[in-house]
């Protein structure tokens, strides 16, 4: 009767403790796995968006700039159209001059 129960522990006790205990240490060390995984994820999203961030306010300044240099480039415009308004009137009123001019008979 004893051999049979040592047999049994043998055969089936020892085989399913040490499956169980295999099962639980793989199962914690699955889980630090998945969790060190999970953090360099968030550390390479961070950095990412560290990066992303540094462009986006880059790119920010720039368009600052850009609409600042666009608001004078409409303002150089706006003189230089009414100063081409004014040269045309002057044109003009030579013009006409130059035509008095030469309509009228010399003595």
């Amino acid at each position: 009767m004893q051999t049979e129960t040592l047999t049994v522990i043998g055969t089936y006790i020892i085989p399913v403790i040490t499956a169980i205990t295999g099962w639980l240490a793989g199962t914690r060390k699955r889980r630090n796995t998945f969790l060190h995984d999970l953090q360099e994820s968030i550390n390479l999203l961070s950095s990412e968006n560290h990066r992303l961030l540094g462009e986006l306010t880059d790119v920010n300044h720039q368009l600052v700039n850009i609409k600042k240099e666009n608001e004078e480039l409409k303002a150089s415009v706006d003189r230089l159209c009414s100063e081409n308004i004014q040269l045309k009137e002057e044109v003009r009123g030579l013009r006409l001059q130059l035509s008095q001019k030469r309509s009228i008979p010399k003595k």
